[in-house]
């Protein structure tokens, strides 16, 4: 079980070190005015009651955008049942559409390409360790192509197999407005994520930016936020 715990940590903190293109870095104060990104991320009300929040709060936002939140459920069910080992989400806001769209069109490049499952492979396989004994050969993409949320969206699994564990993990990125949003959802060990299940929750995701955007004089605190 240690074993297999291990391998979930690592396939799931290496994809969204590679969507993001560094390190998640300690909880930071995001710019005065900004909105209330906590409100953008995944909510208790759109999982199965039980749902525990793991670490959320104001990270170090990509280059050109000016702040970015992520959320992380540790333990969590969706509505229809299906219970995961994790699902972590985060959002980016920019100042202006543009610069989020090249971003989304520059990740989907990552994703989709093989040069980029090269990079992909490289990082998961160094996250995992040595004991792990991972090589390129046990790490499959396969591209489910846009899911329709938001702008220029794409979605990919993942899939994990060595040692007779098997671990997949959905990934969906995609743009609304001035942000760019990015879900990931890592299955329990031998199970895999319904694409009903990724295109429901970035439904969510795109539902609470548009809400949060559209609502007049909403702002976010000016001090550092966050919880463990």
């Amino acid at each position: 079980m240690k074993r297999r715990r291990r391998i979930c940590v690592a396939l799931s903190a290496t994809v969204v070190l590679s969507a993001a293109g560094a390190a998640l870095a300690a909880t930071v104060t995001p710019p005065a005015g900004t909105p209330n990104m906590a409100a953008m991320v995944l909510q208790p009300s759109d999982l199965a009651a039980g749902a525990v929040a793991g670490r959320e709060g104001y990270a170090a936002a990509p280059a050109g955008f000016t702040a970015q939140y992520d959320g992380t459920f540790t333990t969590a069910s969706t509505p229809d049942g299906i219970s995961y080992y994790a699902i972590g989400d985060f959002v980016a806001i920019a100042p202006s559409a543009a610069t989020a769209s090249a971003f989304v069109a520059s990740e989907t490049r990552v994703f989709r390409s093989k040069a980029g499952h090269k990079l992909l492979d490289a990082v998961i396989i160094s996250a995992a360790g040595k004991k792990a004994h991972l090589k390129a050969r046990d790490i499959k993409y396969e591209s489910l192509g846009s899911i329709g949320v938001g702008q220029g969206s794409f979605a990919e699994t993942i899939g994990l197999h060595v040692k007779h564990v098997s671990v997949h993990e959905d990934v969906v990125l995609f743009g609304q407005g001035t942000t760019y949003a990015f879900l990931i959802m890592t299955a329990r060990p031998g199970e895999k994520v319904p694409t009903s299940d990724a295109t429901a929750l970035a439904g969510a995701i795109d539902a609470h930016i548009t809400s949060v955007l559209g609502a007049t004089g909403s702002t976010g605190t000016t001090g550092a936020t966050g919880s463990t």
